[in-house]
């Protein structure tokens, strides 16, 4: 069985499943860099699987962001292996990249998406353009935003194949939307005590995730929803934003496999990110039936938000308001609900590999025919 290598600082729980299921094709080996995740909770990790084999590189400190230099002994001592590379941004992927590129070493790197970034470093500009256009040779990506941004920044377009990222598998997506019945039931279960309409969030508590965006907005509603924020514990911001208004509900980490429950107690989820390379808790939102209501920062937003949502302008809390209102209409939100069941189905995790495999198996035939000439 041909071997594939992938190369990833951690090991999250959505790349994990992606290489088990090229493991129903591939001998899969995940090679990593660190332990843990600084911006996450380390439960969100995985620790193990009995698909793939997992070796960690050599970063005794666990640095956030190390430079192994084993990665190019794994370079050397699997010649025949085509080699992954997640994402072109870590030190041990660009010296992995480097490595190849001296050796005639043809690559994949696979891209999420891109930082939405208003205030450009001119030399970090100059630095990406040399990465994207000069280090790496083929690429597997997020979908057609993240390809006109590579291809901005020098890549080559008949060398990019669009995987349609996701983080859910087909059994996962819901047959239809719940019932108001249904979801009543659940919010019992979860100690959710409304008949209200409610609105989800669901992220890391951080500056980025612009939630105190989301707060105004639904104080500001027209329609008396309630707000549920999960994500851990609340900044002071948050809850000053928050006070006096009984709407407003903080649930703390929710392990991933508990958190479908969420999703399908409420009535429409809101991701308001300032910078979002992708954003899959809208991939995992629409697979329990939900509307969806993204920023335009958010990269997902522009290709799975079409007519079972609305995109509106990062920081516009007025226009996030009325998108909220307008998703609230029953007979609207019900027609979302069943769109974003539609559209979601070209987003699994078995689909990107379906799409990712023509160019995995020419890349095996190009570094064959390159180790036969040599």
């Amino acid at each position: 069985m041909a071997k594939i290598i992938v190369i990833t600082s951690n090991i999250a729980p959505y790349r994990l499943r992606w290489c088990e299921e090229l493991s129903k094709f591939f001998d899969v080996e995940i090679v990593y860099t660190k332990d843990h995740d600084y911006e996450r909770d380390d439960r969100w990790l995985q620790r193990s699987s009995d698909k793939c084999r997992l070796k960690k590189l050599n970063n005794p400190r666990d640095l956030y962001d190390p430079l192994c230099f084993d990665v190019i002994d794994i370079i050397k001592e699997n010649k025949d292996a085509l080699l992954i590379f997640d994402g072109y941004g870590p030190k041990t992927n660009l010296l992995g990249l480097l490595y190849c590129r001296i050796k005639g070493v043809n690559s994949l790197v696979n891209v999420d998406g891109y930082p939405t970034e208003r205030k450009k470093n001119q030399i970090k500009e100059l630095i990406k353009r040399l990465v994207i256009g000069k280090l790496c040779t083929y690429f597997t990506c997020s979908g057609e935003a993240t390809k006109r941004h590579l291809v901005a920044y020098g890549a080559d377009k008949d060398r990019i194949v669009i995987h349609n990222l996701s983080s859910v598998s087909e059994k996962e997506i819901i047959d239809k939307p719940l019932t108001l019945k249904e979801k009543l039931k659940l919010r019992k279960k979860l100690g959710i005590e409304t008949d209200r309409k409610i609105v989800l969030g669901v992220g890391r508590f951080l500056p980025l995730k612009r939630f105190e965006d989301l707060i105004m907005a639904v104080r500001k509603c027209q329609n008396d929803c309630e707000l549920y924020i999960l994500g851990g514990e609340p900044s002071e911001t948050y809850l000053k934003l928050a006070e006096g208004c009984d709407r407003i509900h903080f649930i703390d980490f929710v392990l991933p496999e508990e958190v479908n429950d969420y999703y399908k107690a409420s009535n429409l989820f809101v991701l308001p990110s300032e910078t979002d390379v992708w954003g899959l808790v809208l991939n995992e939102a629409m697979a329990q039936g939900l509307p969806v209501i993204a920023s335009d920062s958010v990269v997902a937003s522009h290709s799975l938000i079409l007519d079972n949502g609305y995109i509106f302008r990062t920081y516009d809390v007025e226009e996030l308001a009325r998108d909220i209102d307008l998703c609230m209409i029953d007979e609207s939100n019900h027609k979302m609900a069943e769109n974003s069941l539609k559209i979601i189905k070209d987003f699994t995790i078995e689909n990107m590999v379906r799409l990712q495999m023509p160019m995995i198996e020419k890349l095996f035939e190009i570094n064959k025919n390159i180790q036969s000439n040599r």
